[in-house]
């Protein structure tokens, strides 16, 4: 049967295959302001690489032109019309091309030179937001994170994590391919700015969602690199050595080459004052979309260890860091042919010192829970994706995605904790020691046939994919715990174990989707998925027997299973695009079944769920560079495995979590809302979205805590009545020149939250608002001043009766600036500064301030070089510090960062580019 299916899809492969044909470009030139469609504009198409004529046409009497018969390949698209400026494009060619409309701009309109080829500094073409990067300048030396502050509707933290339209992106590209993996920084913190033709922002989707037009509401925001064609010839690259010759250390070395279409790059970083520029996300499947409407199966292997993340934001503690890695990518054969290999080695190094104060809440009143701990970790990652692209002809292609991570860890810590009344009268002590070594080996392979027709707009596409997960993790366990009661001591507990986690997993699936035009403006587009999952968990506890080795096993905190899970599922979507409209509307529906057999015991339970997916899109373009949609998305939130199982984990004794079999499939209504829009000749930007989810059946969890002996125990149940917004807004107006550049941006989030602590149903409505005003002004080789103040309030209100106020308002902002002096020589400084509001909950100051500074001196004749003199946290008061407010409990985290240092760091950026100059 298999051997048949198999034969019958190759035959029918190799059949489709080998029709292939010249393609069709056509578009409609129209007037941007009037909206009117342009007679008789002269249309010539141009090689890209010689610009020699290959053919030219005029528009029609609606504006409409096209050309026919034309050979895959790069071109240049160029518009001209009498009062009008021109306009020219580069166009790839791999079937059927609609360029949609091309708007011309009146030249007795134009103020200044801000239509650069394709029309303005800032583009909107359909969801696709570009910005023309010589028109935002920068300083000398400048890279793409620097150019990235400086666009509209962008954000970049200390941490280099960035945040476009409101949204944290998530995945950087350079011409469209990845750059090291998942690792944004690779390509934000090492690519000269210079080198950059365009930046493009746009929804990440997987190959599914771009086939349906619909979205979750929920994806992040993908920017797209394009390098100029000068920085594509040659090599480039940068090395980096910074010391303050006692402790700390700073380096990174950086080669790209590039042969034809043939790029190669090498890194290497060693750093203890950061995480190393590391990928900000530990994704499971490295370089393998995260389809959640294909990945049914999502969440049912569950494994115990790992979890550690290479990045900046989740570093608690001083680190040691080496990075190193290699990639290789290569198009032949009119591009038919595209490979794309890297690998990457990660090790991270961290040693913490830190305090979580707990404020509990109940109706029993209030009980307080410390830790105070000491850890030391070291994870390390080897990390290997591969790609390979084949263009059959003008309709078919492959596409081969493999990824394979090796990841490692070992910690080491131990932590005091205690449990205090409200009159402060001590509950318990206690001691905890451990030391784990988890190891997981993982493998994802994914297989993409896509099939275009000579009918417009017809497509076909099968995915097929599988992966192997392999855990082993062992970790020793030692806590004494001091029970007191009425403050005096009344007994002692000593636990001392060793876990143990065995675990593979298997995933296979096949999906496949189909695109059938119903008339020029709607086309419906179907898929189903099949997917199978087969796990084995061996989870055990041992204690130590009579000759001290730990091999008596404790059955209450042990469970063994095994897990087949089999899903079927399938969408059907209506899309409508129009010349000002696009709409989606459609449903999926899904079904899971999960066999569930406990190794213990030898019993066997079944789960069944059926899965629902309404959705609807609408997107609105009434204007020029203007773009309004609104979209809504139901989707069923089914519990995990984890949430499930009836397990038992005493990781912390003082802590207990239970699984619970009785929960039920929760469902999520959410709408979303947005609108952006950009004036050419203004230069403003304003865009907004808000989105607002509704949860039925939420799962939350219901806490326990034993007064007499502090001990949480927690399981998972369901609850009505969850909700939740986000609100972002920004303003923002170039001024050009030496006028001021200014901003301002609104952002908020807020919802109910509801959950059981000691048995009472507790609700909490709470949101925080933040405003941010930017203002800059810049001479070019002189100075650039900046300033963005920003305040915020936070509102927490619990139905628990308290008489503690948990309000509270933020302070702050970044100051920055740089002046250039003779002789080369440019100093700078910065200043950050979080303001928290004193609260009844934290009496502590814990507000930040910290204020770098710089001096540096350009060396060489074409001011390769530059010598610097740095001094980071000039007051000494970068510490960490993390504080949360909910419903239950009321957390004050302490840790332990880099704080001062000065460092003398050399930087040599070499460029061998034909046309250019890339410091």
């Amino acid at each position: 049967m298999l051997k048949a299916a198999l034969f019958t899809f190759f035959l029918f492969f190799f059949i489709i295959s080998t029709q292939a044909q010249q393609s069709i470009i056509s578009g409609r030139v129209t007037d941007s302001s009037e909206r009117k469609n342009l007679h008789l504009a002269v249309v010539s198409l141009l090689k890209k690489s010689d610009t020699t004529l290959v053919a030219f046409s005029r528009s029609d009497a609606t504006g409409k032109f096209n050309f026919l018969k034309v050979d895959t390949g790069n071109y240049l698209l160029l518009v001209t019309y009498p009062r009008f400026a021109d306009f020219m494009e580069q166009v790839y060619v791999n079937g059927n091309t609609d360029l949609g409309d091309i708007f011309m701009t009146l030249k007795s309109k134009m103020l200044e030179e801000v239509v650069i080829r394709t029309g303005a500094a800032i583009r909107l073409k359909g969801d696709t937001t570009e910005f023309v990067a010589d028109s935002f300048k920068v300083k000398e030396g400048a890279t793409v994170e620097d150019l990235l502050k400086r666009l509209p509707g962008f954000s970049v933290n200390s941490k280099g994590e960035i945040v476009a339209q409101g949204k944290r992106v998530d995945k950087v590209l350079v011409d469209g391919e990845e750059f090291f993996g998942d690792d944004p920084t690779m390509a934000t913190q090492n690519i000269s700015a210079k080198a950059v033709d365009r930046v493009q922002v746009f929804e990440t989707k997987t190959e599914q969602q771009n086939m349906t037009g619909m979205s979750t509401g929920s994806e992040g925001k993908t920017v797209n690199i394009k390098l100029k064609d000068d920085a594509k010839k040659g090599s480039f690259g940068k090395a980096i050595a910074g010391t303050d010759f006692t402790k700390y250390i700073d380096s990174k070395l950086l080669y790209n080459r590039f042969v034809g279409k043939k790029k190669f790059s090498v890194f290497g970083t060693r750093t203890n004052i950061n995480a190393g520029s590391l990928n900000w996300e530990d994704r499971q499947k490295l370089g393998i979309e995260n389809d959640f409407e294909y990945d049914e199966l999502s969440g049912y292997y569950f494994s115990f260890g790992g979890g550690d993340d290479f990045n900046d934001w989740n570093l608690r503690g001083l680190p040691d860091a080496y990075t190193a890695g290699a990639l290789y990518s290569n198009k032949w054969n009119a591009d038919k042919h595209n490979v794309n290999v890297s690998y990457r080695f990660n090790s991270l190094g961290t040693t913490n010192v830190g305090t979580t104060l707990n404020q509990n809440i109940s109706r029993n009143g209030l009980s307080y829970s410390n830790r105070y701990s000491t850890k030391d970790a070291l994870n390390q990652q080897h990390a290997v994706n591969g790609k390979y692209e084949w263009k059959l002809d003008s309709l078919a292609s492959l596409k081969l995605v493999t990824a394979y991570t090796n990841k490692t860890s070992h910690t080491i810590g131990r932590t005091k904790g205690e449990f205090l009344k409200e009159n402060l009268d001590t509950v318990n002590t206690s001691l905890n020691i451990y030391d784990n070594d988890t190891k997981r080996d993982q493998v994802d392979n994914q297989f993409t046939y896509k099939q275009l027709f000579k009918k417009k707009n017809r497509q076909w596409q099968t995915v097929l994919r599988y992966g192997i997960t392999d855990d082993d993790n062992t970790g020793l366990n030692k806590t004494d715990i001091r029970y007191f009661e009425n403050g005096v001591y009344n007994r002692s507990e000593i636990v001392d174990q060793q876990k143990t986690f065995e675990g593979r997993s298997t995933t296979l699936g096949i999906k496949t989707s189909f695109i059938e035009p119903l008339s020029d403006k709607w086309m419906l587009v179907v898929d189903y998925a099949y997917n199978k999952n087969h796990s084995r968990s061996l989870r055990n506890t041992y204690e130590k027997d009579f000759s001290g080795d730990y091999k008596t096993r404790v059955t209450e905190f042990s469970n063994n299973f095994e897990l087949d899970a089999f899903s079927h599922s399938s969408n059907a979507i209506f899309r409508y695009t129009g010349k000002k409209m696009r709409l989606g509307l459609g449903s999926g529906i899904s079904s899971v079944k999960l066999g569930l057999q406990n190794l213990d015991n030898n019993s066997f339970n079944t789960f069944k769920f059926l899965n629902i997916t309404p959705q609807a899109q609408i997107n609105f373009m009434p204007k020029t560079q203007m773009n309004i949609g609104i979209n809504y998305r139901g989707t069923t939130r089914q519990p995990t495995l984890n949430q499930l199982q009836p397990l038992r984990d005493n990781t912390d004794p003082l802590v207990e979590y239970q699984g619970n079999p009785d929960l039920k499939v929760g469902f999520n209504h959410g709408i979303s809302v947005f609108f952006n829009r950009y004036k050419v000749l203004a230069q403003t930007w304003l865009g907004f979205q808000f989105s607002y989810n509704i949860v039925e059946n939420a799962i939350t969890q219901f806490n326990t805590i034993d007064q007499t002996t502090g001990k949480r125990t927690y399981y998972p149940v369901n609850v009505d009545g969850n909700r939740n917004w986000n609100f972002w807004s920004d303003y923002s107006k170039e001024g050009g020149g030496r006028k001021l550049n200014y901003g301002v941006s609104i952002n908020g989030s807020g919802g109910t939250f509801n959950n059981f602590v000691d048995g009472d149903l507790v609700n909490t409505n709470y949101y925080t608002a933040n405003l941010d005003f930017r203002i800059q002004t810049r001479v070019e080789d002189k100075y650039d001043f900046s300033i963005g103040p920003r305040v915020g309030y936070n509102s927490s209100k619990s139905s628990v009766e308290t008489n503690t106020d948990n309000n509270y308002f933020t302070y702050g902002g970044r100051v920055e600036a740089t002046v250039t002096l003779p002789w080369k020589m440019e100093i700078y400084s910065n200043l950050n500064a979080e303001l928290r509001q004193l609260t009844d909950a934290f009496p502590v100051n814990n507000n930040l301030v910290v204020w770098n500074a710089g001096l540096s001196k350009k060396l060489f004749k074409k001011n390769t070089g530059k010598i610097s003199f740095i001094a980071n946290d000039l007051l000494d008061d970068n510490k960490g510090v993390n504080r949360s407010i909910n419903s239950t409990v009321i957390t004050d985290e302490r840790f332990q960062r880099v704080s001062r240092y000065f460092l003398l760091k050399f930087e040599w950026s070499f460029n061998k580019m034909p046309g250019g100059e890339v410091k």
